[in-house]
């Protein structure tokens, strides 16, 4: 079976669950954005879950590759951090936001697609702590190591998507929470403090 085939109908489930939210899309409507027979349909996938759970995934593949694509533009670790959540959040938070069916999509997903989700959000907290990890600070003196800083990174940016009223809100927020996850000491000055 062909994977431009199962991607091309990925990528246009993804577009009908974000139309139309995932309770009222059927196989019938998958199969037709993606200009195919049901039965056609049933060769590459089982279920209506199981195109979801990997069109989840497929989004977040393609989320983390624009950011990695895109990352070198950016010269700080602050700036490479901040074009990171732009890319996988703030971008479409105004519309996901105010859209009962992407709403419903966010409901869906821990239901139908948990192992998906689970593991697109370690790719992006991997994502995260390579960044951490090129940047100059030294936060194992903290006693964290880099990963930690991005899972508390992104841990946080979930909550805040529950409370930011819009994207420029939801913007500041994660600015503020980078300002202060990168102010740890450089490892030059924990050096020097160490051996004067």
């Amino acid at each position: 079976m062909s994977n431009d085939k199962r991607r091309h109908i990925l990528d246009c489930a993804l577009d009908v669950f974000f139309r139309y939210g995932f309770k009222r899309v059927s196989m019938n409507e998958i199969a037709e954005a993606a200009g195919i027979s049901r039965p056609g349909l049933y060769l590459y996938f089982q279920s209506k879950e199981q195109v979801f759970s990997e069109a989840i995934e497929r989004q977040g593949a393609l989320l983390i590759e624009d950011i990695e694509t895109n990352l070198n533009a950016y010269d700080t670790a602050a700036n490479k951090l901040l074009y990171a959540f732009e890319v996988w959040t703030i971008r479409n938070f105004d519309r996901n936001k105010n859209s009962p069916e992407a709403r419903e999509i966010v409901d869906a997903t821990p239901l139908f697609a948990r192992d998906a989700h689970k593991a697109v959000y370690e790719k992006f907290e991997a994502l995260l702590a390579s960044i951490m990890e090129d940047a100059d600070i030294d936060i194992q003196r903290l006693g964290l190591s880099a990963r930690d800083v991005a899972r508390l990174l992104s841990s946080a940016m979930r909550g805040f998507k529950l409370v930011a009223q819009d994207g420029a809100e939801l913007r500041q927020m994660l600015k503020s929470l980078i300002a202060l996850a990168l102010t740890s000491p450089s490892r030059e000055e924990t050096r020097k403090a160490r051996n004067p």
